[in-house]
C-alpha cells in the first residue's frame, strides 16, 4: 500500500475540482504538519491528474483519488484503472460518493480491484443499511455521509454513530469507520471524534475559510482532541465496570 499504514485517528480533505495544484499543496502541506504535530492521519482525495505531483509534494499525507474505473487492463481509452493510479503514486481510492454512486456490482468490482492493485479504499454509505451491506466486502474505511447532511453547514447531532460502528467491529473489526457530511467547523470534527468515529473530514468547512491552511490545522487539532476524549471516557467507563463488578460465589 504504497508505504505507510493509515490508523486512527484520521481526517480527510476533498478537495474535488475546487482548486489548482498550487492551492492543493499549500492545503496539504499544512495538514501534513498539523498532523504530525497531533498524530493524526491526513488522507487528501485529489483529482487523478493531480495524485503524482501532490503525492511527490507532500509525502506527510495519504493520497486518494476520487474514483476509479473497475475495467480490466485492455484496449480501453479515457479510462482510469487501478492499476494507473498505483502507478501514480495514489494511497488508496474513493467510491461510491453520493456524487458518483457506483451499482452494487461495480462497487464489489472496484474495491475487489483496487486492493488487488495495493490501493486502500474509502467507500461512501449514507444510511445504516448501506454500511452493513459493505462488511462482508471489507473496504479500508467506510464513509458514513448520509446524502442530507453533505454541504450543510448547520451543526448536527448524530446519535447514530456509536451504534452503527459497534455493529461494523463486531462483524469486521479491521474497517475503519470515519463519518462527515456537513462537518463545518472544528466543533462539529470534535464531536464526531467524541462520539467514538475513527475519522472525519471536510471539504467546505477547510476549502472555504479565509484561510484554508490555518482551517486544516484547527480542524485537524480538534479532530485528535476528540479522539482523547473518546478514549478517556472509555477508559473511565471501563474502570467503573471493574470497580463495580462483584465476584461469583
Amino acid at each position: 500500500m504504497n508505504g505507510r499504514t493509515l490508523r486512527s485517528p484520521f481526517f480527510e480533505i476533498g478537495p474535488k475540482n475546487l482548486l489548482r495544484l498550487p492551492e492543493i499543496v499549500s492545503v496539504a502541506e499544512a495538514a501534513a504538519s498539523a498532523g504530525e504535530r497531533h498524530g493524526v492521519s491526513v488522507i487528501l482525495t485529489v483529482p487523478t491528474a493531480l495524485i503524482a505531483p501532490v503525492r511527490t509534494a507532500v509525502p506527510g499525507v495519504f493520497v486518494f483519488a476520487q474514483g476509479v474505473d473497475d475495467e480490466e487492463p485492455g484496449k480501453s481509452v479515457a479510462r482510469v484503472l487501478p492499476e494507473a493510479l498505483a502507478d501514480a503514486g495514489a494511497h488508496g481510492v474513493m467510491l461510491n460518493h453520493d456524487a458518483s454512486p457506483l451499482a452494487p456490482d461495480a462497487l464489489a468490482r472496484a474495491i475487489r480491484r483496487a486492493h488487488e492493485n495495493g490501493l486502500m479504499t474509502m467507500v461512501c454509505a449514507g444510511d445504516d443499511e448501506s454500511v452493513m451491506g459493505l462488511v462482508d466486502l471489507a473496504p479500508t474505511i467506510v464513509l458514513y455521509e448520509p446524502p442530507n447532511l453533505i454541504g450543510s453547514t448547520e451543526s448536527t447531532e448524530r446519535p447514530w454513530i456509536p451504534e452503527i460502528d459497534r455493529k461494523v467491529a463486531e462483524h469486521a473489526p479491521g474497517i475503519l469507520m470515519m463519518h462527515a457530511g456537513g462537518v463545518s467547523s472544528p466543533d462539529d470534527a470534535f464531536a464526531i471524534m467524541r462520539a467514538g468515529a475513527q475519522g472525519t473530514g471536510s471539504t467546505s468547512g477547510v476549502l472555504q475559510a479565509k484561510s484554508p491552511p490555518a482551517a486544516a490545522e484547527e480542524f485537524i487539532a480538534a479532530t485528535r482532541r476528540g479522539f482523547d476524549a473518546q478514549r478517556r471516557s472509555s477508559a473511565r467507563a471501563e474502570r467503573s465496570d471493574r470497580s463495580t463488578a462483584r465476584p461469583l460465589v
